[in-house]
């Protein structure tokens, strides 16, 4: 092993000179996390820290190179690491997130970075459960760059989030909101430096009539200003990243699936400056994911995963092509597995039908009976046991046997 190169003892790659970088991308575990864990393990090669001692003539320090210097690859694009923001000044990194790197959405989301890296503001939309949201917590977590997210509800106010009135004893006054305060004055860290935020809106479709009037003070931000009350206007700190995400793509609810979207004013979509729609994971990112949120189940059945690989490619198949009036998102099949590992831990033997009974969470939940037997239809031939008039027989009788109590109703 030359001197310049380190194994990771998380999953044994080879990295060259520094492990912190792969550390973020491939395991989302700081260096510090990644030392609680494997104690005394090297992650700065022997050369790049005798190169550090001699170019800074012995000092000890904690990193070889300065906090502002760090730098995290995520597809290829390079991000800065903000080590002086902690954690919760950011959104959470989601439980076992990864990187999603191939087939349509490996592009969705390459081009979100790159828009990310030069703080475009961007409006992105596509089906539930295709990650959109999750990329941006993420992204935040792993840059550590300070985030304010808000949800659009129809019927709140919205108008709060940048000003409202106060009352005291001596009068009224005008309450600056947390949002107009993120845009203008950004994040101080303790070191002194004054960060953007990246403000994330979630749910951007949804906005009424009265709210998208209030929305349009977040699109005159990528302008560069921002309206204040008693008609004041701020200047919007440099480098502030606004995101909005939705369902649709602002012309309304289309499918006929998202009937609390609106159609958005296209003044408001023609201040973002990058738009894109997010399509479902491809398997091969989907997969890892699975395999680490159900172990338990994968590891006593794992023909489950081939199994959920063939359903779920037909299943979205049916949808895309207007076959099958439906969601099968990556939310959907997480739902699934999860109830048939439950079922699993529940039962005193391994079932051959565990999927049978473990689908019904998703078939119960389609909106009619007509979309319920062409779900059976695709079902059948993978699955084996679902009948064509119902899912009675996947109930108390059966799932009694199965986990072995006699003695159910």
């Amino acid at each position: 092993m030359t001197e310049n190169i380190l194994v990771c003892k998380q999953c044994g790659a080879e990295v060259k000179d520094y492990l912190g970088n792969h550390l973020l991308e491939e395991h989302q575990l700081t260096v510090p996390n990644y030392l609680e864990k494997y104690p005394g393990a090297l992650v700065v090669s022997k050369r790049l820290w005798a190169q550090f001692q001699t170019n800074n003539k012995g000092k000890r320090r904690e990193h070889p190179c300065p906090p502002e210097k760090l730098v995290l690859s995520l597809s290829g694009v390079e991000f800065p690491v903000n080590s002086d923001v902690p954690e919760s000044a950011c959104l959470p990194m989601p439980d076992h997130y990864q990187l999603p790197r191939y087939g349509k959405l490996g592009e969705d989301v390459a081009h979100t970075l790159i828009s990310l890296r030069f703080q475009r503001s961007l409006y992105v939309w596509g089906l539930p459960g295709s990650g959109k949201d999750a990329l941006f917590h993420a992204w935040s977590a792993m840059t550590r760059t300070p985030a304010l997210i808000r949800q659009v509800k129809p019927g709140t106010d919205i108008e709060a989030w940048f000003y409202s009135r106060g009352f005291t004893e001596k009068g009224t006054f005008w309450e600056e909101g947390a949002v107009l305060k993120a845009l203008r004055d950004g994040y101080v860290t303790s070191t002194g430096r004054r960060l953007p935020y990246l403000i994330l809106i979630t749910d951007f479709d949804r906005a009424d009539r009265e709210q998208a009037e209030h929305l349009r003070l977040i699109t005159d931000s990528i302008q560069g200003r921002i309206d204040g009350p008693a008609g004041t206007t701020f200047t919007v700190l440099p480098g502030t990243t606004i995101v909005a995400t939705a369902n649709t793509s602002g012309g309304g609810d289309e499918r006929g699936r998202m009937i609390s979207a609106n159609p958005l004013d296209a003044s408001l979509l023609d201040r973002f400056k990058r738009k894109f729609k997010f399509h479902w994971m491809d398997w091969r990112d989907e997969s890892v994911i699975i395999q680490a949120k159900f172990p338990v189940l994968l590891q006593r059945a794992p023909s489950i995963l081939p199994t959920m690989k063939d359903v779920t490619k037909k299943l979205r198949e049916a949808i895309l092509n207007g076959d099958l009036h439906a969601e099968f998102s990556h939310r959907a099949l997480c739902d699934v597995l999860e109830h048939a590992q439950d079922i699993m831990i529940s039962s005193k033997k391994l079932n051959k039908h565990l999927l049978t009974f473990a689908v019904r969470t998703w078939v119960d939940g389609l909106p009619d009976e007509e979309n319920r037997l062409a779900a059976k239809q695709i079902l059948d031939p993978r699955l084996g046991v679902l009948s064509e008039g119902d899912t009675s027989h996947i109930g108390v009788e059966s799932l009694a046997s199965m986990v072995g109590d006699k003695n159910a109703n």
